[in-house]
């Protein structure tokens, strides 16, 4: 057996968390040095730093050094420590059928009707204000990140808030902890619980139930598709059409309340759900028989 594998499964887990949360450590560590080095000691007051309309692109390639370091560096480290070649493991040498480039966008729009009701049920739940100094002082920063309206700071937040996220956050939450948890878990359970930590660890509770319900998404699609490259796809079309709608916002192209999604009428729940079937449905077809395809060829 290689690496991790002749240990216990507990023992697999604790390695996960170690290097998880070691990385995680050095990541928040080195993104603070950089901080320091751009900002001085300024930076124990992150809110002062956005508000005075100063040079933020400090803020933006420390974000990048944490999201790299705290996320993708664990999980190709994990990988690594579970199979031989570190790319198979995550299902990162795997990819997703081309007409999943045309569906996802859709399946994940036709999936916010949904997304949108578990907010309202989140702002009645008791983890709503949980952390709500440290919750405003985030939507200050973020807001901050994305009111510039020049072409080259929007490229930059679209690689720091879309791509890296993308990238590193679906490789450790579903790569490596979705795959691990369904190794002993029922995929369903395996799923849920791999969102639920996607959720808490960006602790921000105002979205937390909506968070869990777009991870679990995530992890059905990285299921269906066997590829990691889906739910790195559709978590970079999820959070770019962010970015996206924030700059038509500040520059006056297209005005919408982001913060303030309006509740799905129960008409919009039930047609797009069905079109969400049905969707998922087509996508589901096309994984199975690129599999079978895939199969055949390596039998042949």
């Amino acid at each position: 057996m290689y690496g991790i594998n002749k240990y216990g499964y507990f023992s697999q887990f604790l390695a996960w968390l170690g290097v998880f949360s070691a990385c995680f450590l050095i990541a928040q560590l080195l993104s603070g040095l950089f901080m320091v080095i751009c900002y001085g000691s300024n930076i124990s007051d992150l809110t002062n730093i956005v508000k005075g309309n100063g040079n933020l692109n400090g803020l933006r390639f420390a974000q990048m050094i944490a999201t790299v370091f705290g996320f993708l560096v664990p999980a190709l480290i994990f990988s690594k420590l579970k199979e031989k070649p570190m790319l198979s493991y995550s299902n990162a040498n795997n990819f997703f059928p081309i007409i999943g480039i045309l569906l996802i966008p859709f399946i994940l729009y036709t999936f916010y009707p949904i997304i949108n009701l578990s907010f309202f049920v989140n702002k009645i739940s008791p983890w709503n204000n949980w952390m709500s100094g440290s919750q405003e002082e985030y939507k200050i920063v973020v807001e901050g990140l994305l009111k510039d309206k020049s072409i080259f700071v929007f490229i930059l937040n679209f690689i720091t808030i879309a791509i890296l996220p993308a990238i590193c956050e679906e490789w450790i939450f579903r790569g490596t902890l979705q795959k691990f948890f369904a190794e002993k878990m029922n995929i369903h359970l395996a799923i849920f619980f791999a969102s639920v930590v996607f959720s808490l660890i960006h602790f921000e509770f105002s979205g937390f139930l909506p968070r869990i319900i777009l991870g679990m998404l995530l992890g059905y699609v990285f299921y269906i598709s066997g590829s990691l490259w889906a739910s790195i796809f559709l978590h970079a079309v999820n959070n770019g059409a962010q970015v996206i709608l924030m700059y038509c916002n500040n520059t006056g192209i297209y005005k919408s309340d982001m913060d303030n999604p309006e509740m799905p009428k129960n008409w919009e729940l039930f047609v797009y759900t069905l079109v969400f079937y049905a969707l998922i449905s087509i996508f589901y077809y096309f994984c199975k028989r690129k599999k079978s395809v895939t199969l055949q060829k390596i039998i042949s």
